[in-house]
């Protein structure tokens, strides 16, 4: 194993970490705390898990207020 060491700070939002991710071309990373202890691991495939329920709950979202508005419109 070489090259540098790579890690996200825990108070880094997800965006900035897949964009972190991307840049490093890495697809787990670790992350630590103020201190620099290891809290966690995050992992490319968490991330898109993640994403992929945020845009199903946007989904969501978009139909309920869809459905108001027509309704609205009676």
């Amino acid at each position: 194993m070489g090259g540098k060491l790579v890690s996200v700070r825990d108070s880094e939002g997800v965006f900035e970490t897949i964009r972190y991710m991307r840049s490093q071309g890495v697809r787990r990373v670790p992350v630590v705390d103020a201190a620099g202890w290891l809290v966690g691991i995050i992992a490319l495939d968490d991330l898109l898990e993640l994403l992929a329920e945020e845009i199903g709950e946007l989904a969501k979202l978009v139909t309920r207020e869809r459905g108001r508005e027509q309704e609205a419109r009676r």
